[in-house]
C-alpha cells in the first residue's frame, strides 16, 4: 500500500512584542545620543589660565547657552534640511511614525529647536598647539590647553551630553538627519499607539535635530577641526548665569565624565606667553588638590607650546 503523506504543520505566525514605554525610551535616547563620528584619541580645548584652574578644580566646563554665544544665526544653519528629510520620510510613513513626524515638521520652524530646548556647548579641537586656536581661545598665548582623552564610556546622561564633530558638508548634514530619524520612526513602529509614545517620538526627533543643528557649519569654518560637547537642556530648567566682560552669559556646569570621574587628561600645553616654570608648579598644585597623582591615566603630561611668543602677542 502506498504511504500516506504527512500534511504540512501550519506555520505559526508570530506576533511582534510591543516595546513597553521605559525600553523604548531608553532604547530612543540610545539612538538620539549616539554620535555620528568616532572622535579623535585627544581634544584640545584652549582656553584662559582662570578658566583652566576653574574647569580642574571643578571638574566641570562651562557649556554656554547657544543664544549667547557670537553667532546666534548658526544653530539655523540647518533648519531647511531638518524639515525637508522630516517631510520626505512623511511620505511613506503610516502610523505613530507619520503622526510623530506629522508633529514635528509642522511645529519645527515655528519654534525650532532653541525654542524648545536650551541647547548648551563647550568647544574643543583636533588640532594640537595650533596658532589659530591660541588666538582666538587661549588668551594669545597667556592660557593652557587642555588635552583631553576621549574615552570610550557612556557619557552624561541627564541632561544628555555628547561629543560631536562639527560636520562641514551640507549632503552630509542630511545623511546624518536621515539615519536618525529612520531610526526612530522604526522604534516607533514597534510601539503601543498611545499619546505617550508620540510624545517620547516627537521630543526624540526634536533631540536628534538639535544635535543635527549645533554640528552643522558652513565649509568655510573647516581649518578649525572642532568638536562640541552638545549638553540639552529642558526649557524650564533655570541656566546659571555669569558675567564676562561686563556681559551676562547663560551656562549650563557640564560634568565631563559620568560616575564623579575625574577628566582623564593627556597633556597640558602652557601658552608660550606664560611663565612656564611658576605655570607648571601651579598646575601641579591645582592637580594633587583633585587627587590627580603622578602614576595616574588621569595624570597629564605638562609641556609648553611650540608657537612662537610673538607670533601669538596681541600686538
Amino acid at each position: 500500500m502506498p504511504k500516506s503523506r504527512k500534511r504540512p504543520r501550519p506555520k505559526r505566525r508570530r506576533t511582534k512584542v510591543k516595546l513597553d514605554p521605559l525600553t523604548l525610551e531608553r532604547m530612543l535616547q540610545q539612538i538620539v545620543n549616539a554620535p555620528d563620528a568616532a572622535p579623535p584619541p585627544v581634544v584640545y580645548h584652549y582656553t584662559t589660565w582662570t578658566a583652566a584652574q576653574g574647569i580642574l578644580a571643578s571638574q566641570e566646563f562651562w557649556a554656554t547657552a547657544h543664544d549667547c554665544m557670537k553667532d546666534k544665526a548658526e544653530l539655523g544653519s540647518a533648519n531647511d534640511v531638518i524639515v525637508e528629510v522630516a517631510n520626505d520620510l512623511r511620505k511613506n510613513a503610516t502610523g505613530m511614525p507619520a503622526e510623530a513626524l506629522a508633529l514635528f515638521a509642522s511645529g519645527y520652524l515655528a519654534k525650532q529647536v532653541k525654542e524648545v530646548i536650551s541647547v548648551c556647548l563647550a568647544c574643543f579641537s583636533a588640532a594640537r598647539d595650533g596658532d589659530a586656536q591660541w588666538r582666538t581661545y587661549g588668551d594669545y598665548g597667556n592660557g593652557v590647553c587642555l588635552g583631553i582623552k576621549t574615552l570610550k564610556e557612556p557619557g552624561p546622561q541627564d541632561p544628555p551630553s555628547v561629543l560631536f564633530k562639527v560636520d562641514y558638508s551640507e549632503s552630509s548634514w542630511r545623511c546624518v538627519i536621515k539615519k536618525k530619524f529612520q531610526a526612530i520612526c522604526s522604534l516607533l513602529s514597534r510601539a503601543e499607539a498611545l499619546p505617550s509614545t508620540l510624545k517620547l517620538g516627537r521630543w526624540a526627533l526634536y533631540q536628534s535635530a538639535a544635535f543635527a543643528a549645533i554640528v552643522a557649519k558652513e565649509s568655510k569654518w573647516e581649518v578649525e577641526q572642532e568638536f562640541r560637547q552638545v549638553t540639552l537642556v529642558p526649557h524650564g530648567v533655570q541656566l546659571k548665569k555669569r558675567s564676562v566682560g561686563g556681559e551676562e552669559k547663560k551656562y549650563w556646569p557640564a560634568v565631563a565624565r559620568a560616575g564623579g570621574k575625574r577628566i582623564s587628561l593627556s597633556e597640558i600645553i602652557i601658552g608660550s606667553n606664560r611663565n612656564a616654570h611658576d605655570t607648571r608648579e601651579q598646575l601641579e598644585r591645582v592637580l594633587a588638590a583633585q587627587g590627580y597623582e603622578d602614576a595616574d591615566a588621569e595624570y597629564p603630561e605638562i609641556t609648553v607650546s611650540a608657537i612662537l611668543p610673538w607670533s601669538v602677542s596681541k600686538s
